[in-house]
């Protein structure tokens, strides 16, 4: 049975708001919901709402922030999602990276960059995707179709004022497209080199309700030398029902099942074989907005996700380095469950041409089964209640200031504050400053504060043998992260510029390391010595980032990235390779042409320079890669669609990305689309 916890003074804030609104509601007059058009983020001045939670303009928001919209990831032509933040300034994409869970892209901002990077806050319309277990994303299961995506806003700095801890550099946040602007059938299927996939979607409006159902297939057989296939089944859906003019309701679910080669021992002496685990995933989401009037708006949201991977890791014959064993083979429970319950009200208001805010409150229980990297065959609880605000003020036309800040208490690290502050002055309409600081805090994650691994192999006469992997002692601090910057917005007319200068000051960096005072139960003969986790030193990021978006010609634009970073801590304290876990340097180009109605191309060159990651990452050489994409679109009364043919790696650069066991290689494919 579920029991959310709340704090006394949670709970009252939440009924609070309700009971405010709902005053307000008897007394507003007949207004219509102010809702944000897709103008807002294909016009001219983009507008988001991630950064603050306000929609704001790019030029206005307290933070630097990207927005990759549905026709950038169509000319980009990825199929695998994470791909589109190589056209990120500041971010590093590692294919299929880690022993663990290594079907599963790295996407990390500004370095520290690890299989498992855990310090991005992830969303799909708003809600969470984040495991608790290692504090990163499962990019492969995530239960949604590139081809639904509107669009994507990107946070690029600390934005726990607005989402909390694991906010922590920075803040992605998929937007699907609403049901109503995909009204019909649309099926697609692409195939290449070892990548395969199939798609339907259907769209439709009966009275004032607007659905759509997607559904498909993929499966990849991922890279030379590695043993990381993947297949995934997926159906999602998404239902918008407007009450009347006042109230409307949002519905979404998605379902994610199939299949994960794993291989825990790449590269090292084989104790485990080669498996496939089978995961199955789901969320439900609910959403009620509610418009008081023109100045007044609220919301209320609440979700579900459960995540299932049924995995049994079967060992080698264990005799050659083990001796009088009572079975030379062994069987490891490695079955992980996750579920999550999540409620959040937020409140918007107006108060007046130059003022306006919003604040609310949310509360989450995470539910963790694990009996292999937990110890245990309980399920452990996290509790986390969450109150946050921000304020838009503007005392003249030329400044815009933010304020804003988040009140977290969770069971691992108790009750801590993120605040941020910016101002952005006006050097003209077309020209913006941004000066902003911002605090945050990265939670310790379940690897880092409660793992307690270890597998035992029983021998006739004893002492067994005991390998540990993990013995945490816990009571961690939260990471935490200070970020000052300044940025320049520029509007030229074909040319628009968004400029950044950065430092991030880590303290209470969270380092593993070996456990040496560990000390064998009796009866136990210990073989390896396990990991555990503790507060280090501190480390300092530096760099430069920026953006252009060139107009070229009428039929003719590019989309230009470059950053660079520099990082500095006493890797005796944090890190091995930790000055190297981000490249100083990385470039990204998309250059896109339509020659007429019917054809267009695009070519994207990528280039990172010299990295190291962390964990299972290891040295790699500076990487380039160019791919180019031809299209020929068509319509005729009853049909419309696309064809296109992608190749990656067009000159086949045997280029290696996280680690030198990742070589990745040319690969094409072509898709076909179909609208009727």
């Amino acid at each position: 049975m579920f029991n959310w916890k709340f704090s006394s003074l949670l709970f009252e804030l939440l009924l609070f708001v309700m009971l405010t609104v709902f005053s307000q509601v008897s007394m507003a007059e007949d207004v219509a919901i102010q809702e944000v058009t897709e103008e807002d983020y294909i016009g001219e001045i983009p507008r988001v709402l991630t950064v603050s939670r306000l929609s704001q303009s790019i030029a206005d928001a307290p933070s630097a922030v990207t927005v990759i919209d549905r026709e950038t990831i169509r000319a980009s032509g990825i199929v695998d999602l994470p791909e589109i933040f190589r056209l990120v300034p500041g971010f590093y994409v590692g294919t299929n990276a880690g022993f663990v869970h290594n079907t599963n892209h790295t996407v990390s901002y500004h370095g520290m960059t690890t299989a498992y990077s855990g310090s991005m806050q992830v969303l799909i319309n708003g809600r969470s995707v984040y495991s608790p277990l290692y504090g990163g994303v499962q990019w492969s299961e995530l239960p949604i179709a590139i081809a639904d995506i509107d669009h994507i806003e990107i946070t690029r700095g600390p934005n726990a004022a607005s989402y909390g801890a694991n906010s922590f550099f920075g803040v992605i946040n998929i937007i699907t497209q609403s049901p109503a602007d995909q009204k019909g059938t649309s099926i697609s299927a692409t195939y290449g080199n070892g990548r395969h996939e199939a798609f339907a979607r259907y769209a439709d409006k009966y009275n004032d309700l607007t659905y759509r159902i997607t559904a498909g297939y993929r499966d990849d057989d991922g890279l030379d030398k590695r043993y990381d296939f993947k297949r995934t089944r997926i159906l999602n859906a998404q239902a918008d029902y407007r009450l009347d003019q006042k109230n409307s309701f949002d519905l979404e679910l998605g379902i994610v099942n199939g299949n994960r080669d794993d291989d825990e021992t790449l590269n090292t002496t084989r104790y485990f074989e080669p498996r496939s685990r089978e995961i199955l995933n789901h969320y439900e989401l609910i959403r009620w907005r509610h418009n008081v009037n023109e100045n007044n708006d609220f919301s209320l949201q609440a979700y579900h996700s459960h995540d299932l991977s049924d995995d049994r890791i079967d060992t080698v014959n264990l005799t050659p380095p083990f001796m009088n064993l009572v079975s030379p083979y062994l069987q490891i429970n490695n079955d992980i469950e996750l579920e999550r319950y999540d409620i959040e009200a937020q409140h918007n208001v107006s108060f007046s041409p130059s003022l306006r805010g919003i604040w609310g409150i949310s509360a989450r229980q995470d539910n963790m089964y694990s009996p292999h990297y937990l110890g245990n065959k309980k399920t452990d609880h996290f509790d986390l209640q969450r109150l946050f605000g921000h304020a838009e003020w503007r005392p003249v036309n030329k400044l815009v200031f933010n304020i804003g800040a988040m009140l977290e208490h969770n069971d691992f690290t108790g009750t801590n504050t993120s605040p941020r502050a910016s101002l952005n002055f006006k050097l003209s309409p077309n020209h913006t400053l941004r000066f902003g600081v911002s605090k945050a805090l990265r939670t310790p994650n379940y690897l880092e504060e409660k793992f307690n691994s270890n597998v035992i192999i029983p021998t006739v006469a004893g002492p067994y043998y005991l390998a540990a992997y993990f013995a945490d002692t816990g009571n961690l601090d939260p990471e935490k992260i200070t970020s000052k910057g300044i940025g320049y917005l520029g509007d030229f007319g074909k040319l628009k510029l968004d400029t950044r200068i950065f430092r991030d000051e880590i303290k209470d960096y969270i380092q593993s390391d070996i456990n040496h005072v560990y000390i064998a139960p009796p009866g136990y003969y210990l073989v390896r010595k396990p990991r555990d986790f503790k507060n280090a030193g501190d480390v300092d990021i530096r760099g430069f980032e920026a953006q252009a978006k060139w107009a070229v010609a009428a039929n003719t634009n590019l989309l230009l990235n470059y950053a660079y970073v520099k990082i500095n801590a006493d890797e005796k304290k944090t890190s091995r390779n930790i000055t190297m876990s981000m490249p100083r340097n990385t470039v990204s180009a998309l250059l896109t042409h339509r020659f007429d109605s019917q054809w267009d191309a695009s070519l994207a060159y990528y280039q990172t320079s010299e990295v190291a990651a962390l964990g299972d990452g290891n040295y790699v050489d500076l990487a380039r890669r160019t791919d180019v994409r031809l299209a020929r679109q068509f319509k005729n009364q009853h049909l419309s669609g696309e064809v296109s043919a992608v190749v990656e790696n067009l000159f086949n650069e045997h280029y290696e990305e996280f680690a030198d066991y990742n070589t990745l290689k040319r690969r094409a494919r072509i898709n076909v689309r179909l609208d009727f």
